[in-house]
Parts: C-alpha cells; structure tokens; sequence
C-alpha cells in the first residue's frame, strides 16, 4: 500500500529535479489529481513558459497553466483534438506498462518537436518471481529497447532506496481506530487477555510502520545517477526524440 502523502512526496521531489531539463511549451501526462498546480507552479518558476496537463490521453479536455504579466498562475482548458506537435518537453511519471507502453510513445513523440525532451519515470523491476509479473514495473534494458526505436536515452536516474514496513488494509485500517479501540477496552479488558492475544502484534507492526515512514530521509527522495548494481525504487530516464 502506497500512501498519498508518500506519492506526492516523490513526485514533488521528480519536478523540482527534471524542470531544469524542461523548457518552452511542456505537456504532463500525470497519473493523479494530487498535484497538478503545485507541479506546474515548480515547472513555471523556470523555464517552462506553459504547461498542459492530464491524467486520461483519450480526455477531449485537458488543462493549461501559464503565468500572466503579474507572474501569477492563469488556468484554462483546451480542446485535446487541437494540440499540435509543437512541445518543447513531454513528462510522464508512472504511466506506462507493458500493454500501454508503445502505444503512449507513439503519442508522447507525436506532440513533440524535432529533438524534443521526454522524460518518464517507472516503478523498477528489481526482483523477478517466477509465474508473477508486474505489468507496471521495468528493468532499465526493458525500457531502453522500446524507448530507443523513437527516442535517444541521454540519462537515466533512480530514486529512492528506503522502503516502508509493509503493511496490509487491516494494518492500517487498525490505524486509524486505534484511540476508539483503546477507549472500549480499556472498559472490557481489565486484563488485557484480549489486547494481548487479537491486537498486539498487529500494534507492534503499524508502530513499526508508521515509526519506518517517518524515517525516510528526504535525501532518498532526490533522483540521483543510476548505477546498474543498485537496485532504486523508481527509474527516471530523460530521452531525445530522434
């Protein structure tokens, strides 16, 4: 499980490192709601002059965010069908999977310019189960044999390295009631047999949890050179349409 917290976290941290990669006329294929302004604020406040964005490729309507004479953020919605290949930068964080992936770069190389930028992050294939796969995760080699037959791989980063505990729906559901548990207890189970036979060991894990996310260091937050013998998180690959 996945926290939002913890997505907004990595993706606040991916935009504030790539906008010095991107310029001009930018389009983000992002795959949530969670930050659209604040991603296209951080985008805005270099060199990007405007930013498009959406979650769905196939929406008629997609939204754009410029500065005004004043530098403030103006907000409007454009039509899909009437963009053209005129963008200077394409960001797409953790949307491609297996069955997606070269049907998006298709569209991803069509908006943009003669040696426009695309830069793209991905969930790392990093343990291979035999009879289980991830349809959303790559190896960097997975990546470089699709990306390379429309785009030129300049740099590939990864990001974060910490994990959190695991944790299951009823870890954290349990988390979220825990004072009201305490309180009806407390009434009930005068000597704890009850707290300590069904409840304990699912409290010393959500402890051990919530204590781990607190723990990650902002500085695992920072993409940073991939090195083959690491084993990241996340790939972040920033590509040259050739």
């Amino acid at each position: 499980m996945t926290l939002n917290s913890e997505i907004i976290k990595n993706n606040i941290f991916r935009y504030e490192f790539i906008r010095e990669f991107t310029t001009g006329k930018v389009f983000d294929h992002q795959s949530n709601n969670f930050i659209p302004y604040n991603s296209a604020k951080i985008l805005l406040q270099n060199n990007a002059t405007e930013v498009y964005s959406c979650t769905n490729l196939l929406d008629e309507e997609i939204y754009l965010r410029k500065l005004d004479d004043d530098g403030n953020i103006i907000f409007s919605s454009v039509n899909n069908r009437n963009l053209k290949s005129n963008f200077d930068s394409v960001i797409s964080f953790e949307n491609l999977n297996q069955a997606n992936i070269i049907e998006n770069l298709n569209f991803y190389y069509n908006l943009l310019k003669d040696r426009g930028i695309l830069i793209i992050s991905v969930s790392n294939k990093r343990i291979t189960i035999k009879n289980i796969q991830n349809t959303d995760e790559f190896t960097a080699d997975d990546l470089k044999e699709k990306i390379n037959l429309k785009f030129k791989i300049t740099e590939i980063y990864s990001q974060r390295f910490k994990e959190r505990s695991d944790t299951n729906q009823a870890t954290a559901l349990f988390g979220k009631s825990r004072k009201a548990l305490a309180y009806f207890l407390k009434k009930i189970d005068k000597n704890r047999q009850f707290y300590i036979k069904h409840i304990q060991d699912k409290a010393v894990k959500f402890d051990s949890f919530n204590e781990n996310i607190k723990k990650i260091p902002d500085d695992d937050f920072i993409p940073k050179k991939y090195n083959k013998e690491t084993h990241p998180l996340f790939l972040i690959l920033v590509c040259k349409k050739i």
